[in-house]
């Protein structure tokens, strides 16, 4: 142990640092060359990538300074092709509606053209209507003021009496008539001459119709004055206008009970009658009016959009 102890220490091998330090050297100098390496490549990418930014911004900077040099010619330009195209939208949407509106039109025009027809039918039947029902009036009233009541048979007075009481009524079709003036699908109609015939048969066909309800005015005082007088029963085998004339001929030669014999009954409803021939009569010349100015209606529709 005390030899151990006094060997000197330059005696003791140096062997391993040695060994050691090659590796150390040969490691540690190995690893600031790659490091150097790699930060000149991070270097050389960052700067490329600058490289890129500036030129990026050199761009848009330029962009911008191209967009400052406008004059009023680039403002003209902008401005008139914004100006065209919105003319042009509204000429586009202008042209769509007239073509709408016009569609419309004839629309219309086709439905109050197959109106009016079936209105100018009705009209010419109660014109026939009221001219049989007035003249028959017109003859039981002379019989009440010319005759006596023994002089004819009971079946003749029944006849010519039961028409005082006739109660007139025509089905107008005003369905597209009354769209018309309720939506104002007037304005579709550009045409003045159609519109004025339309306005013209109108007023007709409404001063008709003031006329007809004055009928209910008197109505059922005639009825009642009739009632003192006839028995309706009698009268159901003649209530048609349409029955045969051999078939009046034989009535008006029965004998029939009579609710009243006295004169004055007879008179006091033939007054009554008077007044219903008189507004019969003022009836039918609006009548023929009206069928008149459907007529002419009807020409024109015909004529205008070409209609049969």
């Amino acid at each position: 142990m005390s030899e151990e102890k006094n060997i000197p220490l330059e005696e003791i091998p140096q062997e391993q640092p040695v060994n050691k330090e090659p590796a150390d050297e040969t490691i540690s100098s190995a690893e600031p060359v790659t490091e150097a390496e790699q930060r000149e490549t991070n270097n050389e990418q960052q700067e490329t990538r600058n490289d890129q930014t500036k030129q990026n911004m050199e761009v848009h900077h330029h962009t911008h300074s191209a967009h400052g040099k406008k004059n009023w010619r680039s403002y003209f330009w902008e401005f008139l092709m914004l100006f065209l195209a919105v003319f042009c939208g509204f000429l586009a949407e202008y042209q769509l509606e007239h073509v709408i509106e016009h569609q419309r039109e004839k629309k219309y025009a086709a439905t109050l053209y197959e109106d009016i027809k079936a209105d100018t039918a009705a009209l010419r039947s109660a014109i026939a209507v009221n001219i049989f029902v007035t003249s028959r009036i017109d003859t039981f009233r002379s019989m009440v003021q010319t005759q006596t009541l023994n002089s004819l048979p009971t079946g003749a007075w029944y006849y010519y009496g039961r028409f005082g009481t006739r109660y007139f009524h025509i089905a107008f079709q005003d369905a597209t008539m009354e769209q018309l003036k309720n939506s104002g699908g007037l304005r579709y109609f550009k045409k003045h001459n159609v519109v004025n015939v339309i306005a013209r048969y109108d007023q007709s066909r409404r001063d008709l119709q003031t006329i007809l309800n004055f009928q209910d005015l008197i109505y059922n005082e005639i009825v009642k004055t009739r009632n003192q007088v006839f028995i309706g029963f009698y009268t159901d085998e003649i209530m048609d206008l349409n029955i045969s004339t051999e078939i009046i001929d034989a009535y008006k030669k029965k004998e029939m009970p009579l609710l009243s014999t006295k004169k004055e009954d007879f008179i006091q409803y033939a007054n009554l009658c008077q007044l219903r021939s008189y507004n019969n009569k003022y009836l039918m010349g609006t009548e023929q009016k009206a069928l008149e100015n459907a007529e002419k209606l009807l020409a024109v529709l015909k004529k205008e959009y070409n209609l049969e």
